[in-house]
């Protein structure tokens, strides 16, 4: 039998330094990919950072729809003097105000890097040659005008899915990698299922969110093209990665595992 981790709502577990150290798995991070509900208050980041004493702590930031966007940027920023490590920014716009003058701190989360235009402020486009835009529209984004651009922005780790068994890890130079080890980002949903109003048989996006998500746990989809279970969690469709790497097999650059929260204990 392996089991695979069921974490609390609210926080995924990385597990620095590869090959492993003997202490295991530590350090934090709290927010959501798409979701700016599930982003942590404000007022508890303070009490949040503490909370993981000497161990890395991230806060992760979703996409910004414009009447979002000034409150996931407080909060990065906020976090980022309260002397959080990492911010993990998952929208154009976010990058852009973001990253002036927080080398180091600035990680592209998966999402960033699956969108090519993306919903925030800015839009990279005007200022990307024809060679770059080449790249960015229809080419692989692991492609080196794409990584100067994000250099540029002075990002400086990125944030990659565990492959399909048929894929290889992409080989990137110049840039740490952190891998998402037990749970593949499929796509995002059109909807959330905890915002849908029954009475009006509509998705509702109210000015607060009651975060069902957060008490209810992640829903469970059959894909039947794919022969397997997905999981929806937010907006977010997911799908279970943990059998199609080896921890042996990894790039060098890869130096963080991540683990979410979202994971279901499940035996083979």
């Amino acid at each position: 039998m392996r089991a695979r981790y069921l974490f609390s709502a609210g926080e995924d577990v990385i597990k620095h330094g590869l090959p492993p150290r003997a202490e295991g798995w530590h350090g934090f991070r709290f927010g959501s990919e798409s979701c700016p509900h599930l982003l942590p208050p404000v007022r508890e980041l303070g009490r949040l950072r503490m909370s993981c004493g000497s161990f890395p702590c991230s806060l992760v930031t979703p996409v910004a729809a414009p009447s979002d966007l000034e409150r996931v940027l407080q909060t990065a920023r906020d976090a980022l003097n309260a002397g959080w490590d990492e911010v993990v920014v998952n929208d154009w716009g976010v990058l852009s105000e973001l990253s002036p003058g927080n080398r180091g701190t600035i990680t592209a989360g998966r999402l960033l890097l699956r969108l090519r235009r993306g919903p925030g402020i800015f839009d990279p486009w005007p200022d990307l040659d024809e060679d770059s835009r080449r790249y960015f529209a229809w080419g692989p984004l692991y492609d080196g005008p794409f990584l100067s651009f994000l250099g540029d922005m002075d990002v400086s780790r990125l944030e990659i899915d565990a492959p399909r068994h048929w894929m290889p890890v992409p080989d990137v130079k110049g840039f740490s990698l952190s891998f998402h080890g037990n749970l593949r980002l499929i796509s995002i949903a059109s909807g959330c299922p905890w915002l849908y109003c029954r009475t009006k048989d509509r998705w509702e996006q109210p000015a607060l969110c009651d975060r069902g998500c957060m008490g209810s746990g992640p829903v469970l989809l059959y894909a039947e093209a794919l022969e397997k279970p997905l999981i929806q969690w937010g907006r977010e469709i997911l799908e279970d990665a943990s059998e199609d790497w080896r921890e042996e097999d990894l790039p060098g650059e890869i130096d963080r595992l991540i683990f979410s929260k979202v994971s279901i204990l499940v035996g083979s």
